[in-house]
């Protein structure tokens, strides 16, 4: 059953009270130019300048690294359809879900959601971490040992979960107002990083990590939209769902892809220029204590501000919809508890990365590395769910657990979504090219390139278009109830 509409109170700065129920129509507010400042506050952190880094370390040279950068922008056109689905169905982006998989069976997909999150919150918070660290080392305090790096912990899950508790609006209102003080530090550490760039940077074939020029592009293209529009697409209805269900689709789809985007190609075109000329063994250590080392004195109090602040807005989204997944697994608990749980876990996956990963980077690469394995066969069906149904949803059946929903299919599961999900999962697991594992069709048949960026999502979104389009007249007494 949808919430009472008279508890659903979603203003800033006051405990939101909705979970995962269906959003009334008199508590619809905002315009699609909001999403603009959720997405360019949340992109635009330092994990991209890590990612923009990255290209240069694989082997690309300047010029090939910003074509990468570009591609990576232009994915995020993908977040902004996923976003449209918000207002259609009124609910988060994991209970939409239940759609294509059945009330049950979402379960599956919305525990993987709900670990990528976690995942990305601590990988954010082991950066922000970093960042105190080096603020307090530049004003003259320590910047490393257990004390210190435990105090940066504490005052980093302080900055990251006091405005995810608030909810939606808190949220909202804050990309905006961090989205300002993000785009002039961006900006004023893009000066400083200009005039010592090698424009001429071109790696030996010999150092790349593929077998050639084109098969290291390929690889690096895929870990940037693993990072990128894949590491976001689990969240997305979460920030629109409160627009009025009448709301532009189109409007959605560009505010978000501008927002994502262009913060995208800011924090990966960062990473690509200090890539040409950084250390790279100080940068794989700490890659934020090597950045300070390596631009000028004047940028480093902007480029930190990049970081915490980037970080902290990026976690603002990582833990209300890791929040959001946890609810839709079926967990009954009020919004901000699940805040709270999710918080301790994701403390101690940081703690690991602190004090027992060997590398932080390494810890990263191995994240991503499985990440994509669920999220992007997922993303396509939720996709191509919403395309064969023309964006149409049975809000009230979403939150309905019992036979009566019109996702009930077999026994509250449809099994089509689950196997092209597992299969689509199983198909991409041989595409791999990562720190953790390594196909061996990648190495003998694809140059040592990682396809599972676009093989995964491509195959997934086929193969539940011909399992469900076999099933015509159960989709078209569906379709008649969602409408």
């Amino acid at each position: 059953m949808a919430s009472d509409p008279m508890i659903q109170n979603d203003q800033a700065f006051q405990i939101e009270t909705e979970g995962i129920g269906i959003i009334a129509p008199n508590k619809r507010h905002g315009t699609p130019k909001e999403l603009f400042f959720v997405w360019f506050a949340a992109v635009l952190t330092f994990t991209g300048v890590i990612i923009g880094q990255l290209f240069t370390a694989l082997g690309l040279n300047v010029w090939e690294s910003l074509v990468a950068a570009v591609l990576c922008s232009i994915s995020f056109a993908i977040l902004g359809w996923a976003s449209a689905t918000g207002p259609k169905s009124g609910t988060v982006t994991l209970t939409t879900s239940r759609a294509a998989f059945g009330v049950k069976g979402n379960v599956v997909p919305a525990f993987f959601s709900w670990l990528s999150a976690v995942g990305w919150e601590a990988v954010t918070m082991v950066l922000t971490v970093y960042a105190l660290l080096s603020l307090s080392q530049i004003m003259g305090g320590p910047g490393s040992g257990t004390v210190p790096t435990i105090i940066a912990l504490i005052v980093a899950i302080a900055l990251t979960y006091i405005v995810p508790l608030f909810g939606h609006a808190t949220v909202v209102l804050m990309q905006r107002i961090l989205a300002y003080a993000l785009a002039v530090s961006g900006v004023l550490l893009l000066i400083g990083v200009i005039p010592h760039v090698n424009w001429g940077f071109s790696p030996s074939v010999k150092s790349m990590a593929a077998d050639g020029p084109f098969p290291t592009f390929v690889l690096a293209l895929s870990i940037g939209l693993i990072s990128t529009v894949w590491g976001w697409t689990n969240f997305a209805a979460d920030y629109s769902r409160y627009l009025p269900k009448d709301t532009s689709s189109k409007k959605i789809v560009w505010f978000t892809f501008l927002g994502g985007g262009v913060a995208s190609f800011i924090v990966m075109t960062l990473g690509i220029l200090l890539g040409t000329f950084i250390n790279a063994k100080a940068y794989a250590q700490n890659p934020v204590l090597a950045i300070t080392h390596a631009v000028p004195t004047w940028a480093v109090v902007p480029f930190l501000v990049v970081v915490i602040l980037g970080d902290v807005t990026a976690n603002y989204l990582n833990s209300y919809s890791s929040g959001m997944s946890f609810l839709s697994m079926g967990i009954r608990m009020k919004r901000y508890v699940a805040v709270i749980v999710d918080a301790a876990i994701c403390t101690l996956i940081a703690l690991y990365a602190l004090f027992i990963s060997p590398g932080f980077v390494n810890f990263f690469e191995n994240f991503l590395s499985l990440n994509i394995l669920v999220i992007g066969p997922w993303t396509a069906i939720y996709l191509v769910y919403y395309w064969m149904y023309k964006g149409q949803y049975h809000s009230a059946d979403l939150v309905d657990s019992s036979p009566r929903s019109a996702y009930w299919y077999s026994g509250g599961v449809n099994w089509r979504a689950l196997i092209a999900l597992f299969v689509g999962a199983f198909a991409t697991f041989w595409t791999v090219n990562s720190a953790l594992w390594v196909s061996p069709l990648s190495t003998h048949w694809f140059g040592g390139a990682d396809l599972s960026a676009y093989f995964g999502p491509v195959f997934t979104g086929l193969l539940f278009f011909i399992l469900m389009r076999n099933s015509s007249q159960e989709l078209s007494v569906m379709q008649a109830k969602a409408q």
